[in-house]
């Protein structure tokens, strides 16, 4: 079956933005698609101490599956992007639920949902963290599907793409989940960016790399709504059960 591109869903109607997963789990918090300016954020970290700069990149890269730090020079480019309307509800949301009493009984779990994107890894069905990810180009390139971690490598290198310089593409904390397929650290700087691999920025990847075992589950999902039926499906509801 073909899915058609997330990217050609109309953002801007009402009815899209209340189907959104990215507004999943924040109460009263809502985004419109905009330009900000520096000046902007300034006066949204003096009025609430507990936001940064910093801390507000990170929402904003990760309501438009962008690495944080694209996102200065965005909004120096004057770039529409999604901003929230209340940048404190979005200080610890995340699309992906915080726990799956499905997978409790699993030691370790790692969903992929395709449409937000977003990655999330789980310890006996609570998460431990999370972040935005860019997946395959075209829809079909990163398949959903169960699979496990079947190979790490903290400093592989493509075997199939070269970098911009002509040389094997680098893939640092690398964990292979099928055929030529791995989570590893890359460049995101949009949700739909890979030839199929699942991107993370360094720092979670890092963090992701460490965490994971040989043989950790990986669930990849064309949407969250898969969830349940997927568990079911895949054995994981009736193995924790």
């Amino acid at each position: 079956m073909e899915f058609p591109p997330p990217e050609q869903v109309d953002r801007d109607s009402k009815e899209s933005q209340t189907r959104d997963p990215r507004q999943r789990g924040v109460t009263g918090g809502r985004w419109s698609e905009r330009m900000i300016t520096e000046r902007e954020v300034q006066k949204i970290c003096e009025r609430d101490p507990d936001l940064t700069p910093v801390m507000c990149y990170e929402i904003l890269g990760r309501l438009n599956s962008r690495a944080r730090y694209y996102i200065p020079d965005d909004i120096k480019a004057k770039k529409p992007m999604r901003v929230p309307q209340d940048f404190k509800a979005y200080k610890n949301w995340s699309p992906l639920p915080r726990q799956i009493q499905a997978s409790r009984n699993f030691p370790k779990f790692i969903l992929i949902v395709k449409d937000i994107p977003f990655i999330g890894w789980y310890q006996n069905g609570r998460m431990i963290q999370d972040t935005q990810i860019c997946i395959g180009k075209e829809w079909g390139w990163t398949k959903k599907g169960l699979y496990r971690v079947e190979e790490k490598d903290i400093d592989h290198v493509s075997g199939s793409y070269p970098n911009a310089y002509g040389e094997p593409a680098p893939m640092p904390f690398a964990l292979r989940i099928y055929s030529r397929v791995w989570i590893h650290a890359g460049d995101v700087v949009g949700g739909f960016c890979s030839h199929g691999c699942i991107n993370l920025p360094l720092t979670p990847a890092e963090k992701l790399f460490n965490w994971a075992d040989m043989g950790t589950a990986v669930l990849v999902l064309d949407s969250l709504k898969e969830l349940d039926t997927e568990l079911k499906r895949s054995g994981v509801i009736k193995k924790s059960g």
